[in-house]
């Protein structure tokens, strides 16, 4: 063991548990991973991670309509997030939390770093992972995995980034044979899962070809035992899925809340501001509050939408941060103006999901169920007018207009009024 002032510089001490030789000794089994099969990517970054460390770890499929039902699911993973890793320490939550907490349970081996500054870059490239791949990436792949509701000018928009993001790897790739240096890293493997999907159902030959070395490094990773153990044989795209229809398990419900309105049609005339107070009793049931979560994973789709949008409106303010803009500007900037639109009707679309990591306004619950039975089509035409609106600023500005002048415009008056009587059905 090391003394801090002893350790020689860039290095780390290995754990107290790593203390006894791990060659003889049985795999580990540090907990159970419990994952929604339709998203599975987000789990193999742990497990491809486990097979490189000897460790075992445990795996349990979420179905998002049955277990979310479960009483001790929110009592043990108060977020509601799938994946998550059950220890007997407690529960940690998120894919790469995971995929961190797995690659540091052995630091004897090289997979979070051989030293202090390889852990920066590792860091790096799952900061990359997150924002610059599968924020884009999943706008365009999930409509095709059934997971959300295809937006043709969203999905465009998408593939652009995607190229992006895949010519920045191209140029670290060009320098050295991984992400992180010369040995397979937590940044592949995690890199790796983001793109696994796009590589198999969008990224056709005609599409990877501007790509050589991210596709080689790609298929070296498929090829190692490691990968194989956990994926199996990985076949590339040779042409590019279409979208489908969205998966029921995907779909917010509606069925639940037709009799409690049915009943409050039904009981108009009876003392109606005693009802009234006696209704939120009810909804602080412990029962409602059951009934409630539910929704948390049952509407993977909106919270994967959700997800994706807040990390887009994080990473465009810190962009314009960057560019010199205060907190003022940045709010009343007309791209983050028209994505917090768009996460705004997002969460209409699961009224529930607030519940579930706020318990207090369960009362609310029935009066927001109400927004998806305006079906998900004015979700979807909400969505499209509100980029409508934002392509036609930003064309009206590179025309020289001005915010006020761009805002009086009749054309933008004219989307603006339609995306409001939308609104107003939801």
């Amino acid at each position: 063991k090391f003394w801090p002032s002893l350790r020689p510089q860039g290095t780390r001490p290995l754990q107290k548990f790593c203390s006894q030789p791990l060659v003889n000794m049985a795999p580990a089994v540090i907990g159970t991973l419990h994952y929604v099969e339709e998203a599975v990517y987000k789990a193999e970054k742990s497990l491809i991670a486990a097979k490189f460390n000897g460790i075992t770890i445990k795996t349990q499929k979420f179905d998002v309509q049955k277990d979310a039902k479960k009483p001790d699911f929110l009592a043990k993973n108060a977020t509601g997030k799938v994946p998550y890793l059950e220890t007997d320490m407690g529960v940690i939550f998120t894919s790469n939390a995971v995929a961190r907490y797995v690659a540091r349970s052995r630091a004897d081996t090289s997979l979070y770093g051989q030293c202090f500054d390889d852990e920066g870059q590792i860091d790096t490239w799952l900061e990359f992972a997150v924002h610059d791949i599968e924020v884009p990436l999943m706008t365009w792949v999930y409509p095709v995995m059934g997971m959300m509701e295809d937006v043709p000018e969203a999905t465009k928009d998408a593939q652009a980034d995607v190229k992006k993001a895949l010519t920045a790897m191209e140029d670290r790739l060009k320098q050295s044979q991984y992400l992180a240096g010369s040995f397979v890293s937590l940044a592949d493997i995690v890199v790796f899962c983001a793109l696994k999907e796009g590589f198999v159902r969008v990224f056709d030959p005609a599409f990877r070809k501007p790509f050589p070395k991210v596709s080689a490094w790609f298929e070296n990773l498929c090829k190692m035992p490691q990968f194989k153990a956990v994926l199996g044989d990985v076949k590339l795209c040779a042409q590019a899925q279409k979208p489908k229809a969205v998966l029921p398990a995907f779909t917010a419900p509606v069925k639940k809340e037709k009799p409690a309105e049915a009943k409050a049609k039904a009981e108009p005339k009876k003392a109606a501001e005693p009802k009234k107070a006696a209704e939120p009793k009810k909804a602080a049931d412990p029962k409602a509050k059951a009934a409630a979560a539910p929704a948390v994973a049952v509407s993977g789709d909106v919270e994967a939408q959700i997800k994706a949008v807040g990390d887009e409106i994080r990473a465009l303010k810190e962009k314009l941060k960057a560019e010199g803009l205060s907190g003022k500007k940045i709010n009343e900037h007309e791209q983050i103006k028209a994505l917090v639109d768009k996460l705004n009707a997002l969460k209409a679309a699961a009224p529930a999901e607030g519940a579930a990591s706020a318990p207090a306004p369960a009362p609310a619950a029935p009066k927001a169920a109400a927004a998806p039975a305006a079906g998900g089509d004015i979700e979807a035409q909400v969505t499209a007018v509100g980029d409508e609106i934002r392509k036609l600023k930003e064309k009206l500005k590179a025309e020289g207009l001005s915010g006020k002048k761009i805002n009086e415009h009749e054309e933008v008056k004219a989307l603006v009024a339609k995306l409001q009587e939308l609104k107003a059905k939801m």
